[in-house]
């Protein structure tokens, strides 16, 4: 019996670690903002983390094309954040200008 129960957990928190990024939106669990980084619409610690996760990278990418451009990491996330949210399909949180989360 125990062996079924543990079994049961590590599926459940196999499809929680195995969240990436594409499933998370299509779940409502994290959007696009307009600085460019994603956010979580629910805080759970494998979203936090994610979330954490690709933005490190994002930032990471916008400062090398910052340097190559001789424009600012701000600019260039900015940017970011505009074109990411015009391609967000619709039925995906979006930040919205006063901060809330909505679907698009």
């Amino acid at each position: 019996m125990k062996k079924i129960i543990v079994l049961i957990a590590l599926m459940f928190s196999f499809s929680v670690f195995a969240l990436d990024i594409n499933e998370a939106k299509e779940q409502g669990l994290i959007g696009e903002q307009a600085n460019g980084l994603l956010g979580a619409v629910e805080s759970i610690p494998e979203v936090e983390a994610l979330v954490k996760r690709i933005n490190e990278q994002r930032l990471d990418k916008y400062s090398q094309v910052a340097n190559k451009n001789e424009m600012t990491v701000e600019q260039i996330s900015l940017l970011a954040g505009e074109k990411l949210i015009k391609k967000a399909p619709a039925g995906q949180y979006i930040k919205n200008a006063t901060g809330q989360w909505v679907i698009k």
